[in-house]
């Protein structure tokens, strides 16, 4: 019987994924970076998400020591973010992590909704907004590409964080401005991609060669979802093939 926090991605899933993401143009040049899930309570990504959604946060201490907590990361992108505070980035720079990641959920459905899950993201940096914008529609369609090579048929939804209270100004802004747009098959979000504008690299001083604030976006793939929908179609061991091999020369 699976357990109730196994995880749906196989290993040959996971190699099968990162291998076919690294071959897209949009992310090729990635910076692959190794971090801890773990992130300091006093780190301001941390503070704000244990502020904003405690009913999510999974917040680890050893029992003796209260006041030096860590929250298990709800993001592979928070860690790259940790990982740079107070340095400096060059333009069109992309860093790319893959975790563990941890969000305490009302319910469990292995495949759809856990509590601890795998995923990769792609973190972007450049100080011209229009070029993050167009990185961000490039990932939309090469990871669509991506996605129909595997046999599946994505949507692009316009979302905003399920965390907010559809009442707060932070879900209105996020959807006005299309800052989210998920990639949905079946009805559930595989992954998205999202625009930061300078929110992320202020809160953690992150800064280009002229000293300022760089806009980031940054896209992720559930791999335990993805790898869920590919078995649900009957093709959990997918193989791309040539095809797959014509976009690493796009």
């Amino acid at each position: 019987m699976i357990g109730q926090h196994s995880f749906c991605v196989t290993p040959a899933q996971e190699a099968l994924f990162d291998s076919e993401l690294s071959k897209l143009a949009c992310f090729r040049n990635a910076t692959a970076v190794r971090l801890s899930p773990l992130l300091s309570e006093e780190f301001v990504l941390a503070a704000n998400y244990m502020k904003s959604f405690p009913q999510h946060a999974f917040r680890v201490t050893n029992g003796l020591h209260e006041d030096s907590g860590y929250l298990l990361s709800p993001t592979c992108c928070y860690p790259v973010f940790s990982h740079l505070s107070g340095q400096t980035v060059t333009q069109g720079r992309i860093f790319t992590h893959k975790n563990q990641c941890y969000r305490r959920e009302d319910y469990i459905r292995i495949g759809e909704r856990q509590s601890a899950f795998l995923m990769r993201e792609y973190i972007a940096f450049n100080p011209d907004l229009e070029l993050i914008r167009a990185w961000i529609d490039d990932v939309k369609l090469r990871v669509s590409g991506l996605l129909e090579r595997f046999g599946l048929a994505p949507s692009l939804d316009v979302a905003s964080d399920p965390f907010f209270n559809p009442d707060d100004y932070k879900h209105k802004i996020q959807k006005a401005e299309r800052l989210k747009t998920e990639f949905v098959i079946d009805g559930l979000a595989i992954g998205s991609v999202n625009l930061h504008l300078r929110s992320f690299t202020n809160a953690c001083s992150i800064r280009d060669p002229q000293g300022q604030p760089p806009h980031s976006a940054c896209f992720g793939l559930g791999y335990d979802r993805l790898a869920h929908v590919l078995n649900k179609h009957g093709s959990g061991e997918v193989a791309l093939g040539e095809e797959a091999g014509r976009e690493a020369d796009a």
